[in-house]
């Protein structure tokens, strides 16, 4: 795999309405593949691979949660405001960069246990409750800040002989599973559309345009999802679990997956013994849901690499999911041919 280019999706700030340094990439990448790539007036990269087939469109989103700035008040402490779902808990201490007129690490600013008082250090703030102290002086800050700059974790990328660490794994791996699998360069048996889409933490945004504009016979999103396999955690709470391979989803918090597609899925992981697992649950949530419903509709699916710590400064996946992921897509691509619509 192409770990460099995994490090450098992940690194990149790519916030909600923000998504231009990744996208700058992915169009970038796209233009090796094909050149018929287009932008829409939402943000959205579509890339076409004309092909045989039916009309198959693999799908993954170019933002990260994070933050905006909403208020700086006097003193030049910054006060941010959510965006996409975040826990407070794993805010309140971290380190972010704020996206002003230039990258500026700062961090959330958390109260010295030797001070805070017994029986309230238990209590995590709201985000909103918080102030991003960025070590400079209120006059420097005021010149470089300004409510409306977007904000991210802080992006150091590691790799473990097993595994990656990073932010913003949702859903760049999802980029990084397409991107390799057209690397390398299976027979198509569709027609193929690769769309790089915006605002998917904050309401599918620019999901519910695709389908209208491509009208596909099949959508697959591809996704980092949540893996619950930790101490503590009672077995069959736990989702997908790591080192599994990928997850191929039924149902969510807003989606009932396109069975026979689901099936067939599973049927080409069990012949080219690549190893999966099924996961219902009635949480989280993907383009899978905005495409299903938009235009004419579409079949749905979710192929998702576990993911443990979804949605924090260190999201945690397994190389070797990614690597069976990117498998099961390669083979998707050249086997969909084979699916009686």
């Amino acid at each position: 795999m192409n770990i460099k280019l995994l490090k450098l999706l992940c690194e990149t700030p790519g916030l909600p309405g923000a998504e231009e340094p990744v996208k700058k990439i992915i169009k970038k990448e796209f233009g090796k593949l094909t050149k018929e790539v287009t932008e829409d007036a939402l943000g959205n990269i579509i890339a076409h691979i004309p092909g045989k087939g039916p009309k198959l469109v693999l799908d993954a989103h170019t933002d990260e949660v994070g933050f905006m700035v909403n208020h700086v008040d006097k003193r030049g402490f910054v006060r941010v405001t959510s965006l996409g779902g975040m826990d407070p808990r794993v805010f309140y201490g971290q380190r972010l960069i704020i996206y002003g007129k230039k990258p500026l690490v700062g961090m959330v600013g958390a109260v010295p246990p030797h001070i805070s008082k017994s029986g309230n250090n238990k209590e995590v703030p709201e985000i909103e409750d918080c102030v991003v102290d960025l070590g400079l002086s209120a006059d420097k800050v005021h010149k470089l800040v300004s409510v409306g700059d977007v904000v991210s974790f802080y992006p150091p990328f590691e790799e473990t002989e097993d595994a990656i660490i990073s932010k913003a794994i949702d859903d760049r791996v999802g980029l990084f599973v397409m991107l390799e699998a057209l690397r390398k360069k299976p027979k198509l048996g569709c027609d193929l559309y690769l769309t790089a889409t915006v605002q998917e933490e904050v309401g599918l945004r620019g999901a519910r345009v695709i389908v209208p504009v491509v009208e596909p016979d099949f959508v697959i999103a591809l996704e980092g999802t949540v893996a619950m396999d930790l101490p503590g955690i009672t077995e069959y709470k736990t989702l997908a679990n790591v080192e599994k391979g990928p997850e191929i989803r039924l149902s969510d918090r807003f989606l009932v997956a396109h069975r026979p597609f689901s099936y067939f899925m599973m049927d080409i992981a069990k012949k080219k013994k690549i190893p999966y697992q099924v996961t219902v649950k009635k949480a989280g949530s993907t383009n899978a849901t905005a495409m299903q419903v938009t235009g004419e509709g579409s079949r749905a699916g979710v192929v998702s690499v576990p993911t443990r710590y979804l949605h924090s400064p260190s999201c945690l996946a397994y190389k070797s999911d990614i690597e069976e992921t990117i498998k099961l897509i390669y083979h998707i691509i050249e086997g969909i041919k084979d699916f009686k619509i």
